[in-house]
């Protein structure tokens, strides 16, 4: 009968294309059907939903192995993240099978219990603290593919899947935001619980839809509930569906919940109803097709659904999905892959150790065009180190040293494959004296290439921009590994305007160490777990203009313009015919990067701090800098 099916159905061929799973296609089909709004959200207006700074948020729940999720980010790549609760063990996401779209944005959570089950009322409500503290509002889209085995009882299918259906839309009125989207699958709808349940949901969402994608086949009663555009104020609603759960969940005895909505109220919705009747019986028409389908290949082996081939690659062409089987090739040696990171830049330019910044009257050639950040690694000690970062996909990760691509061991960090960054591994601290607590956290300075996405000759502040939105992306609150290794956080550092240089220092704390030592810290801001600090060594600064020009301020005109050194004229932007030759790449400002290495804690202080400090002609200090600036500003 297996055989008989699969010859039987005219969408059988197109399997699961370049996926794990058949579940990721039917996400594509469904994604297509409906104009990709779950890739693409709009709001009614048909702006975007995703502002140009975040990312696009989904949750997978009750989705292992992770077939919607490895589509999604696929689709997406690292612009999307993904949070997942689902049954572990048998039933856990498998991430090392997201082989078309890289798992390194998705974030897997298991509740308090670490169970993952979705019928526990503690462990709906964690998921969804969860994940409103890293979202802040929800997420966009919500997809759940919830189901289990009903072998020998196929005809209470429905009966014994309505606890699933309650929990995976409480989860979504939990977590979905305003104007956000929903998806899950369900069967059979005949049921007055099944049918208030459906009619709950339509109030929380402006249009919802019961569709049976062609990539579900056409004799089983499978069907998805497509919810568009989440209603404000449905916490009614959900409170009601909260406590329903809890009864169910806590009930030792025989009693049932048999209906959420009155009877009545559901034949005085005439349109609803009728919509829920008429799905029903197209489904259950399309069923009869498809098991008679089933019943006449069974007797006759002989006969063959001729139009597969072709309804295989029109359907792949409509879904925008190649027709290209399923590979994962191993990586290129590290070597090579830079080479293909870099193209046609060589790869010499990563030896280049930049500039260090020396006592002179002229500190900089001008106070505009700089920006800095703060960084804790001034020379490699143990796992601390600050240099050019090359990810291949999850931990396969080589940093740059001494001209060589080494892999970088018992740090735990995941970057998505195609990524090469400069940055550094920062000992962050938590607490003070001899309780505190040390961890290694990632931080990102600029990017080359962001898994994929090439930036390098972007204007120095849009790089800065993309590589905290990545950042944003990769970062998982910190939680053990299967070899208890707890994995690193990642953070884009901020930037500051050499002009700004005074802002900076308002923001740093003193702070004492283990060692009873006391020191200037910079806070690092945390969404799942107490703010940390880390002790800068420097201050690395970055040009946003080739070396070539200087970007000055004109009093006369109030606005800036551009000096080239060379021809010595000056022009302002509108007075260039590409005023993109101006742009520092990513090559340019690492070349001519410059580093204030902080010897002596003494180089910090302020004016009023260092009144009897005696300096060394050797170093620069705060002080220095500050009376370059206000010199330059004048």
């Amino acid at each position: 009968m297996r055989m008989a099916r699969t010859r039987s159905n005219p969408f059988e061929t197109i399997k699961s294309s370049i996926f794990m799973n058949r579940a990721a296609v039917k996400m594509a089909n469904m994604d297509s059907m409906f104009d990709y709004m779950f890739t693409s959200p709009v709001d009614g207006a048909g702006n975007s939903l995703v502002k140009d700074s975040d990312l696009l948020y989904f949750a997978d729940v009750c989705a292992g192995p992770g077939g919607f999720s490895e589509y999604f980010l696929w689709r997406k790549k690292w612009l999307a993240k993904g949070f997942g609760f689902t049954l572990k063990e048998c039933n856990d996401f498998k991430l090392e099978d997201f082989k078309a779209g890289t798992p390194e944005t998705f974030d897997t959570y298991y509740g308090p219990k670490e169970n993952g089950d979705v019928f526990d009322p503690e462990n709906i409500q964690a998921f969804a603290d969860y994940v409103l503290r890293q979202t802040e509002t929800g997420v966009h889209v919500m997809m759940a593919d919830g189901g289990f085995s009903v072998e020998g009882r196929e005809n209470e299918q429905e009966i014994l899947s309505k606890q699933l259906y309650l929990c995976q839309i409480l989860v979504a009125l939990s977590i979905v935001r305003t104007e956000g989207h929903f998806v899950v699958k369900l069967f059979d709808l005949f049921t007055p619980f099944s049918v208030g349940l459906i009619y709950l949901v339509s109030k929380c969402f402006k249009k919802i839809s019961i569709c049976k994608p062609n990539t579900s086949r056409p004799a089983n009663s499978e069907r998805y509930l497509v919810c568009k555009w989440k209603n404000p104020g449905t916490d009614a609603i959900q409170r009601h569906l909260f406590e329903v759960n809890e009864f169910l969940f806590n009930k030792k005895d025989q009693k049932d919940i048999l209906e959420l909505v009155p009877f009545d109220v559901l034949k005085e919705d005439e349109a609803f109803f009728q919509y829920v009747y008429d799905s029903n019986n197209e489904i259950g028409r399309n069923q009869v097709v498809g098991l008679r389908k089933i019943a006449a290949y069974t007797e006759n082996t002989n006969l063959v659904e001729s139009r597969q081939a072709k309804i295989r690659s029109d359907c792949l062409t409509i879904w925008k999905l190649p027709d290209v089987l399923r590979r994962h090739p191993p990586p290129a040696k590290p070597d090579e892959y830079a080479r293909q990171i870099l193209g046609d830049w060589q790869q010499q330019f990563l030896s280049s150790e930049g500039y260090p910044l020396q006592p002179k009257e002229d500190l900089f050639s001008s106070i505009h065009g700089w920006q800095f950040v703060p960084v804790a690694v001034t020379e490699h000690v143990d796992k601390t180190i600050r240099t050019f970062f090359m990810g291949r996909g999850g931990k396969d990760v080589f940093y740059f040293d001494k001209n060589f691509w080494n892999r970088l061991q018992d740090a735990h960090l995941e970057l998505p494959p195609k990524t090469l960054v400069y940055g550094e591994v920062v000992k962050e601290l938590q607490g003070e004296g001899r309780s505190q607590v040390a961890i290694h956290a990632f931080h990102i300075i600029d990017g080359l290439m962001l898994g994929g996405v090439d930036i390098r000759r972007l204007p120095l502040a849009e790089r800065l921009r993309m590589c905290e939105k990545f950042a944003k992306a990769i970062n998982k609150p910190p939680k053990p590994d299967s070899s208890g290794t707890r994995t690193m956080p990642v953070r884009s550092k901020r930037s500051f305007e050499l002009y700004g240089m005074e802002d900076f220092f308002e923001r740093m704390d003193t702070y004492q160490l283990k060692d009873g030592a006391r020191r200037k810290g910079y806070k690092v801001r945390n969404t799942n777990e107490p703010d940390r600090f880390y002790v800068p060594r420097g201050l690395l600064f970055l040009s946003e203009v080739r070396n070539d020009y200087l970007k000055q301020f004109s009093k006369t005109h109030n606005k800036f313009y551009y000096y080239h050194k060379a021809r010595k004229a000056s022009f302002f932007p509108d007075q260039m015919k590409c005023v993109e030759e101006t742009i520092a790449s990513f090559r340019n400002c690492l070349e001519n990067r410059v580093l204030w290495t902080w010897a002596d804690v003494r180089q910090v202080l302020s004016e009023q701090e260092s009144a009897r400090t005696v300096k060394d002609p050797q170093l620069v200090y705060r002080t220095d800098l500050e009376q370059f600036l206000v010199k330059k500003s004048v």
